[in-house]
Order: structure tokens, then C-alpha cells, then sequence
């Protein structure tokens, strides 16, 4: 039986979140230890109390309170280290809180690790995956975002902003030891790149991704242009940071 921990950062789930917590309970709990780390930046809306009083009934989930709104990046680093320290597992999944990411891809992305490979990600541009209910502008966006990460960057995964995400306990030991500089969105490509730099075993497999059911989208103008001017200054020192 395999330990994993799911973490999930929030701001502003309530609604969604305790739906994922069932699904990922329903799906992956047969064989498994299965525990839910909920990251919360402070969520105005009350998320934290939800998350609070499920746990009251459920002993595998766990909140991790923030005070602040730090960033999904920073949120995934302290779930990272606080996981380690206290539940030890085997593998680490990264997803979204807003149902975009559907539970029942996550057999496959732990059982990918637990075979060998160190990340395994929900990708939707290799075949078999894709996006669902999203316009051609943000079809767009996200196409060309990735096409320029592999140009720049070099680095040879389809979907590399992709935030759906399982690692082995080696992989999280290797990213912890270095101090990463992004705290946002820009967190998937600077983790990747660094994962691809240090050759570790690298799995893409296909979901699908649905639009966020409630809420509203956290990624702003801020997050793009972080993005890109992380990008920029990756392409520029890609070649001595690991020498």
C-alpha cells in the first residue's frame, strides 16, 4: 500500500472544494493511504472552515492556514516540506482545487510513479489529451506559451505550464534543494525545467482539462508577465545554472 499525498492550494474554493475531496477519496482510497493537504492563502470566502469541518469527519485531510495570498508556488513548496516531515509518502500529487483537474486521471499519474518514473504529468497536448469548454483565445494562449517554454528553454514535454502533477520522493528531495524563484504560476515551468536539467525520468500522460465549474480564475495580468520575464531570464542562464 502506497502512501500519497494530494496537495491542493485554495483561495476562494469553498464551493468546489469539498466535491474534490469526495472524488479523490472515492477514486484513489482502494489501495491506498491516501491524504488531501489543503494549502489556503487566507481565502476570504471561508475556505478554510470548509476544509476545517470536513476534517473533523475525515482524518486523512490536513490544512495548512496561510496568512497571506503567496502564490499557487510557494503554496506547493510549503506543502511539499510540511508532507514530507509529517506524513512521509511515497508519492506527491500536485492539482488544482477548481475541478479542472478530474480525480480520476490519478491512478494512472501514481501508478506511473510508483513504476519508476520520478514526474508524471496530466498533459493536454500529447495524444488522447486536450482542453475542454475553453475559447480559441485561451486555446491560443496556452499553445503558444508552451511552444515558446520548449523553443527557449529546450525543454521536450508538450504541456509544461501544465499544474496537474504527480512526483516521486526523489524528485521532491532535488527541488527542495534549491531555492526557487518563482512563487506563482511560473513555478510549473521553473520546477520542470529544473527536473529536466537534472534528467530525472519525466512521464506525460493525457487528460483532459474542463473549465473551472464556480469561481473565477486566479491568473492575472501579474502572473503573465512574471511568466514571461521568468522565461526570458531562464533562456538567458539555462546553460550554467546546473554546471
Amino acid at each position: 500500500m502506497a502512501r500519497i499525498a494530494i496537495l491542493i492550494p485554495t483561495y476562494n474554493e469553498r464551493d468546489n472544494i469539498p466535491i474534490l475531496i469526495d472524488d479523490i477519496f472515492k477514486i484513489l482510497s482502494n489501495g491506498h493511504d491516501v491524504h488531501i493537504v489543503v494549502i489556503d492563502d487566507n481565502s476570504p470566502d471561508g475556505t478554510a472552515q470548509v476544509v476545517k469541518k470536513v476534517s473533523e469527519h475525515k482524518n486523512n485531510v490536513h490544512l495548512l492556514s496561510r496568512p497571506g495570498k503567496y502564490g499557487i508556488g510557494s503554496a506547493y513548496i510549503d506543502g511539499l516540506i510540511w508532507s514530507g516531515s509529517n506524513l512521509s509518502p511515497d508519492v506527491f500529487v500536485q492539482m488544482d482545487a477548481d475541478l479542472s483537474h478530474p480525480s480520476y486521471y490519478l491512478p494512472e499519474l501514481v501508478k506511473n510513479i510508483l513504476e519508476g518514473y520520478d514526474v508524471v504529468i496530466g498533459s493536454r497536448y500529447v495524444e488522447g489529451g486536450g482542453s475542454v469548454s475553453w475559447s480559441w483565445r485561451r486555446k491560443m494562449i496556452s499553445k503558444g506559451a508552451n511552444l515558446i517554454t520548449r523553443l527557449l528553454l529546450r525543454i521536450r514535454e508538450k504541456d509544461a505550464t501544465s499544474g496537474f502533477r504527480a512526483l516521486s520522493i526523489r524528485a521532491v528531495h532535488k527541488l527542495l534543494g534549491f531555492n526557487l524563484s518563482s512563487k506563482g504560476y511560473a513555478y510549473q515551468i521553473e520546477s520542470l525545467f529544473l527536473y529536466s536539467k537534472l534528467k530525472l525520468p519525466i512521464k506525460e500522460v493525457p487528460i483532459l482539462f474542463f473549465e473551472r465549474r464556480k469561481g473565477m480564475t486566479k491568473l492575472s495580468i501579474s502572473e503573465i508577465t512574471s511568466f514571461a520575464l521568468l522565461i526570458i531570464r531562464m533562456s538567458m542562464t539555462r546553460f550554467r545554472i546546473f554546471n
